[in-house]
């Protein structure tokens, strides 16, 4: 038994025996292989899983009113038909969640009436709005007692054009009544159509209520607001707070210039504290507009926003108590009103890559490393926030981790490379600007089967990069000095310097059997972190060591500090000299594990599921093996194309083992500007 192989059994028999609760398969597994959906819901006792392990459209309304979790299974994409929908009444104590569901023209509704509940509500999708113009998700608390929310990485196609009065929104938080509330609205991608459409609504009343709304992706919302956050009503009274940490957002027109209203926020009563940091506004009526009225009290902060092309980009008006400062925000092509600019505005051209539907920074961009970073962190700290910026990436950049002003951080690059010249050589020259007299780039490859435009080619064989101080550039290397074929292609990550991006050595200090250990600050005692690792065979004295073994990343601690490690997958004793380049972050909707399961396996490849990648052969997925599920897949990688899906692949077609584990990082600006979309779905 190897090194690692014996920590993780010891691991697992020192784990405590707990009864877990039970899950239901539907349709495979009883008592759930017959009858409805519904029907297996209905037998379901609190603390149950219903797992929908399908692909076929499910002709079901949908409902529960214990705590469970609906879910696909993994590898499944079940779908409800059209104007289908699920209603969850949340009553008693515990957690309630629906999880990766499609909903061809449907809505998830979930009621708080009574209980300390949880609520979950992520990777759901819907692909049409209802005729009554009814919010595809919604969270409506009825009742005084604790609640906590989840919504995240949900894909809304909404629309709704007729004025009657009402807020219309894709998805919407109601909290009326007292007590306390807590959540998160994270990661959402929503269209937002027609004149009275909004985007994201959080309405407050009497209740303490804390919520963070970031990284949403946002394509118009004209009619209340993109991103709508409301604390009391017009003409109500009372003496509830709001506290909105608004972080990362991105909001574009959907069709036309205006046609997003962007961020609102208004206080009729009670206490409204804004937090409205690093979102980025383009194209939209306002960029950020924020009404305080006379029975309310504001407060909070407007730091690090990029506020471009809006016709009004900052409006501010409060005939209440309190006020919101504002800092550090790049303001271009658009007034302000009722506000002064305060200490380091930037008044300038963003140099955009697409104003204002692409809104990632150029070189050059005043925007870069012009935001208050300190009190970013701090915010990001306080919120309990990933150090990720909008597009779901590091947050802190080069030497000296600074923060651009927007949702969107410069400095990662990925390109394609490709082998031009069958040759005698091992080597590869890789020729990009982004990689190019850059040593602390330390790229990131993985090899791509079928590229557009290539035809699919095998490349079983162990794969380095490497940099010439003398040649100023980055290589690839063959370990095991075979020649490169022609047309051999790789998808290639370069990130920027900064943490989350280093060179570790194996040596003897840190190498034991077939694993080597892996340190650096914010990566250690760190379980969740995504890593990208590829191998260097060249040693900082000018040697090579060529290693030939497949690897991975798996985490391992026995109840103090515990570390990553790099191990040989084969099993076979891991040596000193040459090292691996370690790229890590904490996970994202775009930097996540991918697990292989019976659903997603065809032979020698796992099929992916992302937004950014379904549907987009021209997207450049970058992908590390794991053993964080105690699978050990002993062979070289790859990733290809099915004609609707990416894939993993084993190199010498040997057969995908469920449970491996893969970590995988989508550059969101590289698989946007590839097909010109942010939604993959073509919701267009």
């Amino acid at each position: 038994m190897s090194h690692h192989h014996r920590l993780a059994a010891a691991v697992l028999f020192l784990l405590p025996a707990f009864a877990a609760a039970a899950t239901r398969t539907w349709p495979t597994t009883a008592p759930c292989n017959g009858g409805t959906l519904q029907a297996c819901i209905a037998g379901a006792a609190g603390g149950d899983t219903v797992e929908v392990a399908i692909d076929a459209t499910i002709d079901e309304d949908l409902g529960f009113g214990v705590p469970l979790t609906l879910r696909a299974a993994n590898g499944y994409a079940p779908e409800l038909a059209a104007d289908r929908s699920i209603s969850v009444t949340a009553a008693g104590d515990g957690d309630y969640a629906v999880e990766g569901l499609t909903l061809q023209r449907g809505f998830v509704y979930v009621t708080h009436s009574g209980g300390n509940v949880g609520v979950r509500i992520r990777r759901v999708r819907v692909l049409a709005p209802i005729a009554i113009g009814a919010a595809q998700i919604s969270l409506y608390n009825s009742a005084t007692t604790p609640l906590e929310y989840d919504i995240g990485e949900n894909e809304l196609a909404f629309a709704w054009g007729t004025y009657d009065g009402a807020i219309h929104a894709a998805l919407q938080v109601l909290d009326t009544q007292s007590g306390s509330s807590s959540g998160r609205i994270h990661e959402n991608h929503i269209d937002a159509a027609g004149l009275w459409a909004s985007g994201i609504l959080v309405l407050s009343a009497n209740r303490t209520h804390v919520v963070r709304v970031d990284g949403n992706w946002i394509r118009g919302g004209s009619a209340y607001g993109s991103i709508d956050l409301r604390q009391g009503s017009i003409g109500g009274s009372g003496s509830g707070s709001l506290t909105a940490y608004v972080v990362d957002n991105v909001v574009t027109p959907l069709h036309t210039v205006g046609d997003a209203q962007g961020i609102r926020a208004d206080a009729y009563f009670g206490s409204l504290v804004l937090q409205a940091f690093n979102n980025s506004v383009t194209g939209a009526y306002s960029g950020i507009d924020v009404f305080g009225g006379t029975g309310a009290t504001l407060g909070g902060r407007i730091a690090n926003n990029l506020l471009a092309g809006n016709i009004l980009n900052l409006a501010y008006s409060n005939s209440g108590g309190g006020s919101i400062g504002n800092d550090h925000n790049l303001l271009h092509d658009g007034s302000t009103s009722g506000i002064t600019p305060g200490a380091g505005t930037v008044n300038a051209d963003p140099l955009l890559r697409g104003a204002p539907g692409n809104p990632w920074l150029n070189a050059g961009s005043p925007a870069i490393d012009a935001a208050d970073g300190t009190a970013l962190a701090n915010l990001l700290a306080a919120a309990g926030l990933a150090r990720t910026d909008g597009a779901g990436l590091r947050r802190f950049k080069g030497s000296g981790n600074l923060a651009d002003i927007g949702a969107l951080e410069f400095g990662d690059a990925t390109f394609l490379h490709r082998v031009h010249n069958a040759s005698s050589s091992a080597a590869s020259v890789l020729d990009d600007a982004s990689v190019d007299a850059q040593p602390a780039r330390r790229p990131q490859l993985t090899a791509n089967w079928n590229p557009p435009g290539a035809v699919g080619l095998y490349w079983n064989h162990p794969v380095s990069a490497l940099y010439s101080s003398v040649a100023s550039h980055w290589s690839l290397r063959d370990e095991d000095l075979a020649p490169f074929a022609d047309d051999v292609r790789f998808n290639i990550f370069a990130p920027a310097a900064g943490d989350g991006n280093f060179a570790h050595l194996a040596t003897a200090a840190n190498v034991s059997g077939d694993t080597t250990r892996l340190s650096a600050s914010g990566l250690d005692d760190e379980p969740d972190r995504i890593l990208l690792v590829t191998r260097n065979s060249l040693d900082p004295g000018g040697s090579l060591f060529d290693d030939v073994h497949p690897f991975g990343v798996f985490y391992l601690s026995f109840g103090g500090p515990g570390s990553w490690f790099v191990s040989h997958l084969d099993s076979t004793a891991m040596g000193e000299g040459g090292g691996y380049d370690v790229y890590w972050q904490p996970p994202s909707a775009n930097a996540y594990r991918h697990l292989a399961a019976p659903g997603n396996i065809a032979g020698n490849y796992t099929l992916l599921d992302h937004p950014l990648l379904n549907g987009n052969a021209c997207a450049q997925v970058h992908v590390t093996q794991s053993a964080g599920q105690g699978v050990f897949n002993g062979h070289q990688i790859g990733v290809w194309y099915t004609g609707s899906r990416w894939s993993v692949f084993n190199q010498d077609g040997a057969t995908m083992p469920a449970d491996a584990e893969f970590h995988v990082v989508v550059d969101a600006r590289q698989a946007f500007e590839c097909a010109d979309l942010i939604f993959a779905d073509g919701f267009d």
